[in-house]
């Protein structure tokens, strides 16, 4: 038998290189990720090995070479025949295999590890189409393993990680001011967001930041930041209309963030969205991040993606991560919506409970059991 050890920087990668040099009959004895490089442990590039093995000489070609009787009992036309007759069997038993492949590949359900991964992705709200469209091909790649439910679980986290590639944070501009405002839906936790943010930029950064609240209808909501304001030591501003929310930028020019809180929207209300559209117009320069929290159903979260459309946001940021059973509705989302991620929050703690989306730990627990 055979055993060598492959390296390489993705699970796929080290697949490649184990089908190119053992073949297909190949078997995968053990795999692990670890790191590679660095100093410290700071910097390292993690990598990914696979041990496989194969018998050093195949049965196949074992068999090919033995002949059922010597040679000098046929003469040159039964030697004929008998050559002809192996070479068209030999065919037609490759083509059963190659057809006998296609079929179980093809097969829908059973006892294989696609089967428990479709319904581990399932069970976490992921949609059945994007779950086929995750696990698509996979058994191709690794034909080598498909006795090997670590392995295709790894090249599935690869493909996890990769749909959630376009993460982008608050980029604060060397000169100038930048200002963000956040929209979405009553109650998924936009107020508190801000103040995490604020504190974050403000305390744990060193920016100038400010806050600006349009959130009138919620007295709770003004009295809340207002709170926040005095706590981290940042100058808070209430607007009424789009000019006042344009002279308040205008007055806070020499900040290097303004934080624009805006009032719950319901999606069924096409006045209050296009009353906050005209809003965000009025100063065009303003990055806006739609506010979903994942505790929402994956048909109500597409519907708000789609009526707050209207707004043009520029990303997404979740919250309410550490209160959902699962976060299907995220990869759902980013499916359809090819937007990029912001910010994860998970809990009311300000300013901890933030972080810049993470696509390894989203990935994790999309696969969590």
């Amino acid at each position: 038998m055979k055993v060598k050890v492959f390296t390489a920087q993705t699970m796929q990668e080290a697949m490649g290189q184990v089908k190119s040099e053992l073949g297909r009959d190949a078997v995968i004895l053990h795999t692990r990720r670890f790191k590679k490089g660095g100093l410290l442990g700071f910097g390292a590039k993690e990598m990914v090995e696979v041990m496989a093995a194969i018998d050093s000489v195949p049965v196949a070609a074992s068999v090919e070479k033995k002949t059922l009787y010597p040679s000098h009992s046929f003469d040159s036309k039964y030697q004929s025949d008998y050559s002809n007759k192996t070479s068209e069997l030999q065919t037609e038993i490759a083509s059963m295999r190659t057809m006998l492949e296609q079929v179980l590949y093809k097969i829908p359900k059973g006892d294989n590890n696609n089967d428990l991964l479709i319904d581990l992705l399932i069970k976490n709200d992921v949609e059945l189409k994007i779950a086929e469209d995750l696990l698509k091909n996979i058994p191709n790649q690794v034909r080598v393993s498909l006795n090997q439910p670590e392995v295709i679980r790894e090249l599935l986290f690869e493909r996890i990680v990769n749909c959630f590639q376009r993460v982008e944070g608050i980029d604060i501009p060397i000169v100038g001011s930048k200002a963000v405002a956040f929209i979405g839906p009553t109650g998924v936790g936009k107020t508190t967001t801000i103040a995490k943010l604020a504190a974050h930029f403000s305390i744990n950064k060193g920016y100038k930041v400010a806050m600006i609240t349009a959130d009138t209808y919620r007295i709770s909501a003004v009295e809340q930041l207002k709170t926040y304001s005095d706590i981290i030591g940042v100058p808070i501003e209430i607007v009424y209309s789009p000019d006042e929310l344009k002279t308040a930028l205008q007055r806070h020019q020499d900040k290097q963030l303004v934080l624009i809180d805006t009032a719950g929207r319901s999606p069924r209300n096409h006045y209050q969205l296009a009353e906050l559209q005209a809003f965000l117009e009025t100063a065009p320069h303003i990055e806006t991040h739609l506010v979903l929290s994942a505790t929402t159903k994956y048909k109500d979260a597409l519907d708000i993606v789609r009526k707050f459309s209207v707004c043009s946001p520029h990303r997404f940021l979740f919250t309410k991560v550490d209160e959902a059973s699962n976060i299907g509705t995220i990869i759902n989302l980013i499916y359809q919506f090819p937007t990029s991620i912001s910010y994860i929050t998970n809990g009311q703690n300000v300013p901890d409970d933030i972080e810049l989306a993470n696509p390894q730990k989203l990935a994790n627990l999309i696969l969590r059991d």
